[in-house]
């Protein structure tokens, strides 16, 4: 892998750039279907899908995604997570983030996270579980306290961004907070977006040239990258 590509760690996109590598969060339709359609590839149950499927079709997603464990298809567990907008489903959003953190302990891979308004929920659940596999919050919407708080408690954590850097003056402020070996970006299922344009505008935030950016991030990715795929 050249570390003057571009890598997205996060995308529900298949329009892939020759110079980018990325993470291929899978779709229900895929993941079913046991199709990895990039070499680093990342599934898990969706909160929101907890309003579109049955438990049956919610089993037989799980009993998918440990096939692809199992056949060590997977570089990460995700995206799973919580999000306290859809008050609802939240006991069985959690029971399924439990599912997801079990496995990902379990095959020792890392694990991406969908978080909602739910900070202080995961900061319980690191206190309770001590996880020892990589944590990536995608979108990371939190502030500086919160990301203190995440590190401090699991160090081994990360801190994804996208559209965020153009939408959120907030988060825009918050990058050059975060240590430079605690970030990725991602566009996730952003059809606008582009890897490269996501990259120049961190590294103008950050106020460094944009391969040095490339190159950090790259050994982010193999640090947190399971050994069999290092």
């Amino acid at each position: 892998m050249n570390q003057l590509t571009y890598l997205d760690i996060h995308t529900h996109r298949r329009d892939l750039h020759p110079d980018s590598v990325s993470v291929g969060c899978l779709s229900p339709e895929e993941l079913i279907s046991q199709q990895t359609p990039t070499a680093f590839t990342s599934a898990g149950i969706h909160p929101w899908w907890l309003e579109d499927y049955t438990k049956e079709e919610i089993e037989n997603l799980k009993q998918h995604i440990l096939n692809l464990v199992d056949q060590k298809k997977l570089w990460a567990i995700g995206e799973t997570g919580l999000d306290r907008a859809y008050p609802e489903f939240f006991e069985d959003q959690k029971a399924l983030f439990h599912w997801h953190l079990d496995l990902a302990e379990k095959h020792q891979l890392p694990l991406v996270i969908h978080s909602v308004r739910s900070g202080s929920d995961f900061l319980h659940i690191i206190k309770d579980h001590s996880p020892s596999t990589p944590w990536i919050f995608h979108d990371f919407r939190g502030n500086e306290n919160l990301m203190k708080d995440i590190l401090r408690l699991h160090p081994d954590s990360y801190f994804s961004f996208g559209m965020s850097l153009d939408n959120s003056p907030q988060i825009r402020e918050l990058l050059p907070l975060i240590p430079l070996g605690h970030i990725f970006l991602e566009t996730d299922d952003q059809k606008h977006l582009d890897i490269h344009d996501i990259h120049l505008r961190a590294a103008e935030q950050l106020r460094m040239d944009v391969d040095f950016l490339k190159s950090q991030i790259w050994l982010n990715f193999k640090k947190i990258s399971p050994l069999s795929q290092n």
